[in-house]
């Protein structure tokens, strides 16, 4: 929302024409005023009830710095290209009139329609001014965000597939009937995924990347997690409704997720959003090839999968995928070689057992099979690129 203060010694406007198709009904079609704050006011795309509570703060302000007499909320669309769609824009007209009423006397020209107006400013140090009134959060960087750093927010291909991974989620979610980039202008069914430069606040990894990812599902849609997620230092919006249209902010959904597997001992993802799934560990190079035949097979049940083909002991092997999360780690060695099971360490129960490739494919549940996008061996990204 934006607002042109003007306090004028003398206003007045009349209404003229329609300037949309349907205006809204001109209850007050003229009006000759002395004394008054004239609030030349745009009403923006997102602006909600935290606007309208920053907007009347502001405007009593000013009123009683002016020491006016009364107050005009004047529509004006002309302090920005972002605007809200009619309906919106009167209804929060509307509501900026009825939280005035009881604090002073306060008169509502009537959106739609060209008015022909006429007003002298006093010329004071207050008689002009303007507001921009903006969503601001107030982020400060917090223990937690550790963990978003240790997958590597916000550059990382980790940090990549768990984005992709999580707008998977939410289009399982939504079913969306189409689907397109850069539209928050969606109709009823639609879904569409924004790329927003942030415009304030302290750039952070998830919570406050640059562009900001943001997906719109044309529909109001109640989500099973919450609006707003508390870390040590923030509170922090996740997803919201406005004009008929639901927002998810995908940086801070992953977040969520984070937050919820360290609230587990030890921390684990949930399958589908973890970038590797399964890590082969062979116990020597001799056993590197058969842990090529275990990877493709897996993968083409389309598991997410690697190799640790360090020449490194295996305690070592076992203690870096502990390290990085790994939901599933099996050890190669003679044994699985010669009977062709595999003995997985299974990260969310701290159990070890033997198993078949088919009844691995079965344990990991990923609804959302978001693609693959690290490389087989271990070495050509983690050894090599970091």
């Amino acid at each position: 929302m934006i607002i042109l203060f003007i306090h004028a010694s003398d206003f007045s406007f009349n209404v003229k024409e329609k300037a949309i198709k349907e205006p809204e009904e001109a209850k007050l079609k003229s009006i000759e005023l002395k004394n008054v704050l004239v609030c030349f006011t745009t009403v923006e795309k997102g602006d909600d009830e935290e606007i309208l509570n920053e907007a009347i703060n502001d405007i009593l302000d000013v009123y009683s710095k002016v020491k006016a007499a009364s107050v005009v909320i004047y529509p004006y669309a002309h302090l920005s290209s972002n605007l809200a769609n009619p309906d919106t824009a009167i209804k929060v007209l509307e509501s900026l009139e009825n939280l005035l009423k009881d604090k002073v006397k306060v008169y509502r020209a009537p959106f739609g329609w060209y008015k022909a107006f006429s007003i002298s400013c006093y010329g004071h140090p207050l008689s002009e001014l303007s507001r921009r009134i903006r969503k601001g959060e107030e982020l400060e960087k917090s223990e937690e965000l550790k963990y978003c750093e240790k997958f590597g927010f916000p550059t990382s291909a980790e940090s990549a597939f768990m984005r992709r991974a999580v707008i998977g989620y939410l289009r399982n979610i939504f079913q969306p009937i189409f689907e397109s980039e850069n539209n928050e202008n969606v109709s009823n069914g639609e879904m569409s995924i924004l790329y927003r430069n942030v415009e304030s606040g302290r750039i952070l990894p998830c919570i406050n990347e640059n562009p900001r990812v943001i997906v719109v599902y044309g529909g109001v849609k109640e989500l099973d997690f919450p609006k707003e997620i508390i870390d040590s230092k923030n509170r922090i919006k996740v997803w919201w409704v406005n004009e008929s249209r639901t927002y998810v902010d995908v940086g801070r959904l992953v977040y969520y997720f984070i937050l919820e597997s360290i609230r587990k001992q030890p921390p684990t993802l949930p399958d589908w959003l973890n970038p590797i799934q399964v890590r082969l560990l062979p116990v020597k190079k001799d056993f590197l090839d058969f842990s090529i035949q275990v990877a493709e097979r897996l993968r083409k049940e389309g598991i997410r999968v690697n190799i640790d083909d360090l020449d490194d002991s295996l305690g070592n092997k076992i203690r870096r995928a502990g390290t990085e999360w790994i939901p599933f780690v099996i050890i190669i060695g003679e044994r699985e070689v010669k009977t062709s099971t595999l003995t997985v360490k299974i990260r969310a129960n701290n159990e070890q057992k033997s198993m078949s490739v088919e009844e691995l494919v079965k344990e990991i549940k990923d609804e959302v099979k978001e693609r693959q996008n690290l490389p087989l061996y271990y070495s050509l990204y983690k050894h090599e690129n970091r």
